[in-house]
């Protein structure tokens, strides 16, 4: 796998050394930082183009991210960055034709901007969209204004005005520039309004693309949510651990998020704890009952919209261990006493995930494992939670009996080819592909 990623890094270097209409923000050695878990962040003339002759030589990419002020791309092997113009919320901070002009073919072979404006970017990315400064550009930030001040601070003027251009300069000539955390909102503030000044109508359309593009993100998240299902034993836990660690950052999305069977927004899920006897406590009462269904699907409204989503529009893959539905299965694990068709008409309400992964073992196997619950009742179970995979049109079920190696390939496959299928079929709609 890691030679095969230095084979595609090296093929999308060779890509941009060819490529025209582009150019790189900052990190001048692209293979080494793709390398080492990085992206390639480049402004782009004509994204429609430019994607698709990208797309030509490095294949279909396992998920794609629509921003207004960029486009992330994730293959297997890295992602990269596309940017239409430096902005923030729809105010450009540095001007793209002056940016454009002094472009200039670097040692690598690449395409990038100048060095002023790759420390203004290095410096404006992460304070205007973060709120924090990254300590790893520091010194290029540091060499631009030793080398260039007057260029420096013309290009901050430009951005935020006089004034906090020399507050900047001055944190800068003493070495302090991660006090410039200080300066957040007022930076925003300044920055927003010198461009809606500049060019209001373009501004403010500009403000209104960011908005739409992010509440498009939370209603049709690129990123999967996945849920597994299993009896006790089945290796829920252990599968989704080793995932975590497959599918890290700088592969085919932002990172993996678990869960356990509830966003826990409301209060805090305390069920991630060893349960030694799930069946062992007396079911509640009706009301009980029905308050408990009423509780959960706040807690999952509340905590899907108001949390998961965006986590979700950030790019992250949310893995549940066990879901709502698992009541249906098992009411008895969660005390549940109240008609089972209540519980059903709950759930209908209730977010789904985008794959629930059933990992399926027989009853004898699982015990062998876990001693929870007797023999009969797992059997039982297994053929329930079979047949609710029978009725979900997004469920796959995996042998769980084999090695946790060969269980985790086909999860991971399972989740990549379903991840790669959405991405093929939007860009395909874009006209992307």
């Amino acid at each position: 796998m890691a030679v095969r990623s230095e084979e595609e890094i090296e093929k999308f270097c060779d890509l941009l050394r060819h490529a025209e209409g582009y150019a790189l923000l900052r990190n001048s050695n692209v293979a080494l930082n793709l390398s080492r878990g990085g992206d390639a962040d480049l402004l782009v003339k004509n994204f429609q183009s430019f994607t698709q002759n990208m797309l030509k030589t490095m294949g279909p990419p396992s998920m794609m991210m629509h921003r207004a002020y960029v486009d992330s791309i994730f293959w297997s092997w890295g992602h990269v960055d596309m940017l239409p113009a430096l902005e923030w919320r729809g105010a450009r901070y540095l001007p793209n034709q002056l940016v454009w002009q002094m472009v200039r073919r670097n040692n690598y072979g690449f395409l990038e901007v100048d060095l002023v404006h790759q420390a203004v970017i290095c410096w404006f990315s992460s304070l205007i969209w973060g709120g924090f400064f990254k300590e790893r550009y520091k010194e290029e930030i540091l060499n631009a204004v030793q080398s260039r001040q007057d260029d420096f601070q013309n290009a901050l003027e430009y951005a935020v005005g006089s004034h906090l251009a020399q507050c900047l300069i001055e944190l800068a000539n003493n070495g302090r520039l991660e006090d410039s955390v200080v300066f957040v909102h007022p930076l925003r503030r300044a920055l927003w309004w010198r461009a809606f000044w500049r060019s209001p109508s373009s501004t403010f359309a500009g403000w209104l693309r960011f908005w739409r593009a992010e509440l498009e993100l939370r209603l049709r998240p690129p990123v999967l949510w996945i849920s597994t299902l299993g009896l006790d034993g089945s290796g829920k836990s252990s599968v989704l651990n080793e995932l975590t660690t497959r599918l890290g950052r700088g592969q085919s999305f932002v990172g993996l998020r678990i869960k356990h069977w509830r966003p826990g927004l409301i209060a805090k899920d305390n069920s991630t704890n060893p349960i030694v006897a799930p069946h062992e406590k007396s079911p509640r009462g009706l009301l009980a009952s029905l308050a408990k269904l009423g509780f959960l699907l706040t807690d999952w409204i509340m905590g899907y919209w108001f949390s998961l989503v965006h986590l979700r529009a950030k790019g992250f893959l949310l893995a549940f261990d066990r879901h709502y539905m698992d009541l249906l299965v098992d009411p008895r694990r969660y005390r549940y006493g109240a008609p089972l068709w209540v519980a059903r008409l709950v759930g209908a309400l209730i977010p789904k995930p985008d794959l629930f992964i059933l990992l399926d073992l027989p009853a004898e196997e699982a015990r062998s494992r876990k001693r929870e619950v007797p023999l009969n009742e797992a059997r039982r179970l297994r053929q329930r939670y079979l047949d609710l995979t029978q009725s979900l049109p997004n469920a796959h079920v995996v042998n769980a009996a084999r090695p946790l190696d060969e269980v985790v390939a086909e999860v991971e496959e399972i989740i990549l080819t379903a991840l790669q299928k959405r991405t093929t079929a939007r860009m395909c709609n874009a006209g992307l592909l």
